[in-house]
């Protein structure tokens, strides 16, 4: 509680910190877990499922309510906004951006002939091509976060995405990026296995895509 009264800010009843040089503006993901803070006025990037970078000026409000571009949100209700639909969000200032954690889901199409889909590691050793899979979700991965709980979360009825993607299931690929690091996870009958070549192939991928252009 505060005995402070309310201030209206851009339509919000805030209850703003009196001292300015404390005003940080505060991001979490939909479970109210920290994952950055930002100085009043500075800019975030948004990154769109379909890859497209947007970014926005940030003006603090209060504790929980923040002004990003033009609009008002509360910090929960950006974050519930944001995991809906598969975008995620950094700090524009680079050096903090890279400590910021993200996951990737990538699932193999009903259309794909891979006679690995829905099976275990043991039987996908061997034969895991990346040009099997497409990406499916991203969202953002907390310090509190782990596979097992990405597991439940997108095994919930109200797990995000539910009416584009299937549920997390075996074959699946898990990546996440953690202080600037890439690492695939294959989801196995039990538990999950690190799939390093899956990196590789996607690599690959992006190399001889990148050469075809520059043969045009």
């Amino acid at each position: 509680m505060t005995d402070r009264e309310p201030v209206n800010i851009v339509g919000v009843f805030a209850f703003p910190n009196p001292n300015k040089d404390e005003r940080m503006i505060r991001f979490i993901d939909s479970e109210y877990h920290t994952l950055f803070t930002i100085q009043d006025g500075k800019s975030i990037v948004i990154t769109r499922f379909n890859g497209e970078k947007m970014v926005f000026p940030c003006k603090y409000i209060d504790d929980y309510h923040v002004c990003i571009g033009n609009s008002a949100y509360h910090i929960c209700e950006f974050a519930e906004m944001q995991e809906r639909n598969g975008n995620t969000y950094v700090p524009r200032t680079p050096k903090i951006s890279v400590e910021i954690g993200t996951y990737e889901i990538y699932q193999i199409p009903a259309t794909a002939d891979a006679d690995y889909c829905f099976r275990s590691y043991e039987a996908a050793k061997g034969k895991l091509q990346s040009a099997d899979y497409q990406r499916s979700y991203a969202g953002m991965f907390a310090k509190e976060d782990s596979l097992e709980h990405l597991w439940v979360k997108h095994n919930s009825d109200h797990r995000p995405f539910a009416r584009r993607m299937r549920s997390l299931s075996v074959s699946d690929i898990v990546v996440l990026t953690q202080g600037g690091k890439k690492a695939a996870y294959y989801v196995d009958t039990v538990g999950f296995k690190e799939v390093p070549e899956f990196l590789t192939q996607k690599q690959q991928e992006k190399n001889r895509h990148r050469e075809r252009g520059n043969e045009r």
